[in-house]
């Protein structure tokens, strides 16, 4: 039985100008914490103070949910460049490792006199590559996408669709000559034999060739630390830091949790044929679920919750991305 193809959703590299007015309205929002904090406590080292933090709380939103204020007024997120080549992948956020090397490339850039800094937030302008890359997201392997520009692709393997999504489209005069009919067959004269002569016996027929069967599908958990685990369809498995299995078949998955905020049995994962469920299991900092046009719900204890493959499902602040995929055939 042929498997059906799972759509992939991709999002096209944001426009180079589009990034530099986002990092500016970041830069603007720092500056505006730094002057409150000036005009209200009038001291150089508070004023200093409320500015890094400013940059934390920009650093911990755009490496966990790839959000901004520039980001979410422009309609962009930042995520990982490897995602944009490769739709196996899926679209995971930075990732704070990432953005700490990214942080560190705009920070270093200030001690150029504070000349450096709109430089480099302005290097997208004049750095050419396919995702329109600055020098501060190049360092830290990421991207900038818009959101507003989704690409669905459907059919194949995903490698297959990630070089679909790049392939150019055929000339127009390419596409004119597959729609020109083909000419008609000629029809061979048809030969009489003499009488005494007999036809020669009709050949054996062939026998069938099997047909192979169609790879078989299965889930793929793409973590935020980069690692994966794939799961086979179906299957029924607890999530957790230190997970045990709660009724009987259960198979358990400890998570790369590098936040400290996944308990030790934190939720249930259900894969059928055709459907996906994820169950809170009473987990102190709780599950949410957010869906790819951006819908975000929050789990109730011990609900039981439908979710589809291109979700992002956070576990407290750890989130991790479920893809369809499809083995591939080892070759004898």
């Amino acid at each position: 039985m042929m498997a059906t193809p799972t759509p992939v959703t991709r999002f096209r590299p944001a426009d180079a100008v589009r990034q530099c007015e986002a990092s500016f309205i970041d830069l603007g929002f720092v500056l505006l914490c730094a002057g409150a904090a000036a005009l209200i406590g009038r001291n150089v080292t508070v004023t200093a103070m409320v500015a890094f933090e400013a940059v934390i709380v920009l650093a911990v939103a755009e490496g966990s949910r790839g959000l901004t204020p520039g980001n979410m007024m422009l309609g962009l997120r930042t995520v990982r460049a490897e995602g944009m080549h490769d739709a196996a992948a899926g679209v995971l956020p930075a990732g704070m490792g990432r953005i700490l090397i990214k942080y560190c490339t705009l920070i270093a850039s200030l001690l150029a006199v504070f000349v450096g800094l709109p430089i480099v937030i302005c290097s997208p302008l004049f750095v050419r590559n396919d995702l329109n890359q600055g020098w501060a997201n190049g360092l830290a392997s990421l991207a900038s996408v818009d959101i507003h520009q989704p690409i669905v692709i459907s059919g194949g393997t995903p490698r297959q669709q990630a070089a679909v999504a790049a392939a150019p489209s055929r000339p127009a005069t390419q596409r004119a000559m597959s729609r020109q009919p083909s000419a008609q067959p000629s029809v061979p004269p048809t030969v009489t034999l003499p009488p005494n002569l007999k036809p020669a016996p009709a050949m054996p027929p062939m026998p069938a060739v099997p047909v192979p069967a169609a790879p078989a599908p299965h889930i793929i958990i793409f973590f935020e630390d980069g690692s994966k685990q794939p799961l086979a369809i179906p299957s029924t498995l607890v999530l957790g830091r230190k997970p045990a299995p709660q009724e009987r078949g259960d198979a358990v998955l400890a998570v790369p949790d590098q936040t400290g905020t996944v308990s030790r049995s934190h939720a249930r994962l259900e894969i059928t044929g055709d459907d996906l469920w994820i169950t809170d299991l009473g987990s102190t900092n709780g599950t949410k679920v957010i869906s790819e046009d951006g819908e975000e719900t929050r789990l109730r204890a011990r609900q039981r919750f439908p979710i589809h493959t291109r979700s992002r499902i956070f576990l407290g602040d750890m989130g991790f991305s479920i893809i369809m995929s499809t083995n591939r055939r080892k070759r004898s």
